[in-house]
C-alpha cells in the first residue's frame, strides 16, 4: 500500500514540474535505490522506493519519495522529498523541501528549508543560507539559520543561531513547550504566540524584542474549526442531494464509468487538472476569447466541487454492497456514507490533501468518459 502511494505521488509531483526539467531528468524507481560517490547525474533526479541514499553529486534537483531517503552527497539544485525517514548531510545549493515522520539535517542548504513532520532535528552543522519555515511536533534547532526561523512548533528546543528573526507558535499547553537555552544566538526579534511563558535563558543572546502573544482560546479554535468541516460537508450533501434526484440516471452513469474504469478516470481527471488552467490562460489573453474563458472557468470549478461527490456516491456504493440485507435502490443511503467517509480520509494530516486530489481527479475523469461515450452516440 505504502509503495502505491509513494509512486502515485511521484507521478503527481512529475506532471508538475516543468517539461523542459522533465527531458534533462533521470528515473529509478524499485526497492533500493543508490547513488555512489564516485556517480555524477547531469540533471535532475527523480526516485521512488522503499530505501534511498544519495552518495554522488546531482546536478540539478533530487525529487524522491520513499520510506527512508539518505542525503550525503551533493546536490546543486532542489531537494524535494517525503518520506518516513529523511537524514541530510550532504550540501544542497538550492533549497529543502521536505515531509515525513522524522526529519534530521545535518548538512547545508544555500536557500530556504520547508520541513514538516513529526519530529525535526537540525545538527549542530547544519546551516540555512536564508529562511527556515517549520511546522512538527517537536523540533531542535542546534546548527546555523542565517535568515529568519518561522515555525508552528508543539515543542521547540532553540540552541543555535537565527541571523533575523525568530517567530514561534506553540499548541501546547504544557510548561516549557518553547525553550531558549544559553547557546542560542538570535539576532533579530523573539516573537512566540503561546498562552505558556516561554523558558528564556538568561545567558541566551537576543539583540532585539521579545513579544509573547496569547493564542485564540483552544476550545473557541476547536469549535470554529468543526464548523467549518461540518459547513462544507453539509454544503457537499446537499449540493449532492440537488444532483441526484432530478438527474440519478446521468449520475449512476457516471459512478459506473468509474467504477468500470477507475484507473482511466483519475488519469482523464489529473490531466483535465493539468491541460484546462493553459486552455484558459490562452483564452484569457485574447480579447474575443475572454468571455470563453470565464464561461468555462465557472463551468470547469463547478464540475470540480461536484467530481467529488461522483467519487463519494462510488464509495458509498462500495461498501454497501458488501451488507447483505441492503436492497434500497436509492442513491442516498451511498451519497451520505460516501461523503462521511471521504470527509473523514481528507483530515487525515499530510494525507488528506493527497487523498482530496485523488477523489477529485477519479470524479472529474469519470464525468469527461461519460461525456466522451455519450458524444459517440450522437
Amino acid at each position: 500500500m505504502k509503495t502505491w502511494i509513494l509512486k502515485i505521488s511521484l507521478f503527481f509531483i512529475i506532471f508538475f514540474c516543468p517539461l523542459h526539467l522533465l527531458l534533462a531528468a533521470e528515473t529509478k524507481a524499485g526497492n533500493s535505490i543508490y547513488v555512489s560517490p564516485d556517480e555524477i547525474i547531469s540533471g535532475s533526479l527523480y526516485a521512488v522506493g522503499q530505501d534511498i541514499n544519495i552518495d554522488g553529486t546531482i546536478s540539478g534537483d533530487l525529487i524522491v519519495a520513499a520510506q527512508n531517503i539518505t542525503v550525503n552527497g551533493k546536490i546543486e539544485g532542489d531537494v524535494i522529498a517525503a518520506a518516513d525517514n529523511i537524514t541530510i548531510n550532504g550540501e544542497i545549493g538550492g533549497n529543502i523541501r521536505i515531509a515525513g515522520q522524522s526529519l534530521n539535517i545535518n548538512g547545508t542548504a544555500l536557500r530556504n528549508l520547508n520541513a514538516y513532520g513529526r519530529t525535526l532535528i537540525l545538527g549542530e552543522n547544519s546551516r540555512i543560507g536564508w529562511d527556515a519555515y517549520l511546522g512538527a511536533l517537536s523540533a531542535e534547532i542546534n546548527g546555523t539559520i542565517d535568515g529568519s526561523l518561522n515555525g508552528n512548533l508543539d515543542q521547540a528546543n532553540i540552541n543555535g543561531k537565527i541571523g533575523k528573526n525568530l517567530n514561534l507558535k506553540s499548541n501546547n499547553e504544557l510548561a516549557d513547550s518553547i525553550i531558549i537555552t544559553p547557546s542560542a544566538i538570535i539576532n533579530g526579534d523573539f516573537i512566540y504566540t503561546s498562552n505558556n511563558l516561554a523558558k528564556i535563558s538568561n545567558q541566551a543572546n537576543i539583540a532585539g524584542k521579545i513579544e509573547q502573544k496569547n493564542k485564540e482560546s483552544q476550545t473557541n479554535s476547536r469549535f470554529f474549526w468543526l464548523w467549518e468541516k461540518l459547513f462544507a460537508f453539509i454544503s457537499a450533501l446537499i449540493v449532492g442531494l440537488i444532483i441526484i434526484y432530478p438527474g440519478k440516471n446521468i449520475t449512476q452513469k457516471i459512478v459506473s464509468e468509474l467504477s468500470l474504469k477507475p484507473l482511466k478516470s483519475l488519469g482523464f481527471g489529473f490531466a483535465s487538472l493539468i491541460i484546462t488552467p493553459f486552455i484558459l490562460l490562452f483564452l484569457g489573453i485574447t480579447i474575443i476569447g475572454l468571455p470563453l474563458a470565464l464561461i468555462t472557468g465557472t463551468a470547469f470549478f463547478t464540475l470540480a466541487y461536484v467530481a467529488k461527490i461522483f467519487t463519494s456516491l462510488y464509495i458509498g456504493q462500495i461498501i454497501l454492497k458488501f451488507l447483505p440485507k441492503y436492497t434500497d435502490p436509492s442513491l442516498f443511503w451511498p451519497l451520505l456514507l460516501g461523503l462521511i467517509i471521504s470527509y473523514l480520509l481528507f483530515l487525515i494530516p499530510f494525507l488528506g490533501w493527497f487523498l482530496f486530489l485523488i477523489s477529485l481527479c477519479l470524479g472529474l475523469g469519470a464525468f469527461i468518459l461519460y461525456v466522451s461515450n455519450q458524444s459517440k452516440n450522437i
